[in-house]
Parts: C-alpha cells; structure tokens; sequence
C-alpha cells in the first residue's frame, strides 16, 4: 500500500493535489489532514464523487495520527496568501507552524518523505531537516512550480507547439534570486537557443509573476500548478527508478557549498533524494546561483541560530 498524506489539506494546494493524486491513481491512500476537520472532510466528500469509476484511491480525513504509514508527507499548511512581494514575509509565521507539525511528523511519521510546499520552501525545507532530525533524503523543499513558469514564459515569448516537450529548469531561491537556466533548455530533447530579446521578455515575465499574482488581492496561492507538480512530485517518490527534477535539496558539498537547502537538478525516487546533480553550467548562470546561494544561507544562519 502506498499512502501519501497532505498536512494542510483543506487549503487550496493541498485539497487540489491531493484531488490530482487521488483521480490518477498515483497512490493507494490519500489523507487530507487539517485544522478544520469539516473542511478536509468536505473536499473529501466531493473527490470521492469525482474519482468514482476512474481510480480506486481512498481518499480520507485525518488527524496527525493518521500520518503514521505515510510513504510521502506533503506539507503545504501556511498562514493565508496575502499581497507581498516575497515568499520570505511569510517565514516567521511558518516557522511556528513548522515547530508545531514537526513534531508530529517526527512522531507518527519519522520515515516517511516529506516534501515542502509551505514558504519559503527553501528554509524551512532545512529547518525541518536541521530542527527534527530528518535524514538529508528524506527533505525535499517542493520548487518544481519555478521550471513549469519558466516553460510557460518560454512558450508565450517563442510561440513554440504546446505539444512538444519543452525542458526548462530553473536552480537557486523559491523566490527573487531563483536563477532560470537558459543554457539548459531543451525543445524535442534537443537545445533551443533564444535572442536576446526573447530571453529579456521571458525573464520579465517570470520575474513579475508573483508580484502581479498578489496584487490581485485575493486570498488564494497557486493551487493548480503546484497540484500538477506535486502529483509529478509524489509519483516519483512512489516508484524505484529515479526520476529527474528541479526541487530543493539540502547540499553537502555540491556546487560548493553546504547547509542549506536550494533548488537544484535531483534524482528522485522512494529512497527520496536519490542524487544531487552537478551541472557545469554557464558562467553567469553560475555566479547568479552562487549569489542566490548566499542569500538562502545567511537566512538559514539566522533562523537557526
């Protein structure tokens, strides 16, 4: 049985990946656990509606209980979105949660796979990693969300067939300094080269993403998306042969540098991650990820001092 359970599952991500998860199949198990007990039960009320004759999944709500047996753990409970310009305004108030729910995890669910959707992913990715005494494999802060923009701005910019594969990753930060790999980008597996204009407009586009997102005012993150990802997420962490993906992992060593957790390209599979991969990348590529680097650590040395 493979069971994956969603902390936080009455919110907008966390009811519409555990939706996704449940309606492909993915997993056995599907445990939507949140504060307001009626709201996970209601979302669980209408997904059993939903997946009825297409998948067999079970879908139930729970208490931290319930997250004993979990395979994967994915946490997205947050405090409210909200119209700020970044991902860190929300690190004080998700430190308290995370001091809160790591326990718990450590308790009923001290093997399982814990992926981070909360913000900023990247710190407290390695706060739970550092607080709790997660295994390095077992922590993976959820980032996927920052490639399928960097796609999708790609896309818009070049007009390219939305039904060729595009490859588009993007390393560093969850937020302002995340560092879009325009020497790694691929379209029909093969390298798609863009102009300088192209990639001017492209940046302007994931850059002022998440400001215009928030300006709009209404109490909502990016549900869909990260629900797309994070079935993309909790499907390779179900199976045994590893899988590539951009996510934040916590370093030892790679790229030079150590305790922190950042987005990098990883291997992932039901050991978690499995591999930390070490591109050699384009020279300005490489000094804005350093750059990014610096800034995630000195917040994590804050934190955890």
């Amino acid at each position: 049985m493979k069971k994956v359970s969603i902390i936080g599952g009455g919110g907008t991500i966390g009811s519409a990946a555990g939706f996704l998860l449940a309606l492909k199949g993915i997993c056995d198990e599907v445990c939507l656990i949140d504060l307001n007990r009626n709201l996970a039960t209601n979302h669980v009320m209408d997904i059993d509606n939903a997946i009825t004759g297409v998948s067999a999944t079970r879908v139930y709500a729970g208490d931290m209980t319930d997250l004993a047996g979990s395979d994967v753990v994915i946490m997205t409970a947050s405090v409210p979105n909200r119209n700020v310009t970044s991902r860190m305004a929300f690190l004080e108030d998700n430190l308290k949660i995370m001091d809160s729910v790591g326990r718990e995890l450590a308790k009923y669910a001290p093997d399982a796979i814990v992926v981070m959707a909360s913000n900023p992913a990247d710190i407290l990715n390695y706060y739970l990693y550092k607080k709790f005494g997660f295994k390095r494999e077992q922590c993976i802060g959820y980032t996927l969300n920052d490639s399928k923009r960097f796609a999708w701005a790609i896309r818009g910019v070049t007009g390219l067939d939305p039904d060729t594969d595009l490859f588009a990753p993007v390393i560093g930060e969850h937020g302002g300094s995340q560092v879009p790999l325009f020497s790694q980008v691929k379209y029909g597996g093969k390298p798609l080269t863009l102009t300088a204009e192209q990639k001017e407009q492209v940046l302007n586009k994931v850059n002022n993403w998440f400001v215009e997102f928030n300006q709009l005012n209404i109490n909502r993150t990016s549900g869909w998306t990260s629900a797309v990802g994070l079935a993309e997420v909790g499907e390779a962490l179900l199976q045994r042969e590893p899988v590539l993906m951009m996510e934040s992992a916590i370093l030892t060593g790679q790229y030079g540098w150590e305790g922190l957790s950042i987005g990098v390209p990883v291997l992932l599979n039901s050991g978690g991650v499995h591999q930390v991969l070490e591109w050699e990348l384009a020279e300005e590529e490489l000094s804005k990820f350093q750059e990014s680097a610096k800034l995630i650590k000195e917040t994590i040395d804050r934190v955890i001092k």
